[in-house]
């Protein structure tokens, strides 16, 4: 996945999070909100993990140290 097709499901994500929120500012009934809560979670964890395998890629190539910190980090999650 490429940095840009990253952007855009980050912006897919943000178009999620404000429907989620209008929903639960509508009071929407919670058999409704519930689902888009999980499906939030679900976009979050896919971009997450792209953005985590792009980093990697990138690290690789370019320094040692930046990918011990990342992986530092990575264990914490």
């Amino acid at each position: 996945m490429s940095d840009i097709k990253l952007q855009n499901r980050l912006k897919r994500l943000s178009g999620q999070l404000e429907k989620l929120q209008a929903n639960i500012a509508a009071d929407q009934d919670c058999a409704e909100v519930v689902p888009q809560f999980l499906a939030v979670k679900g976009a979050i964890a896919g971009a997450f993990e792209e953005y985590v395998k792009l980093s990697l890629d990138s690290c690789a190539k370019s320094d040692k140290k930046k990918i011990e910190r990342l992986i530092a980090l990575l264990v914490r999650v």
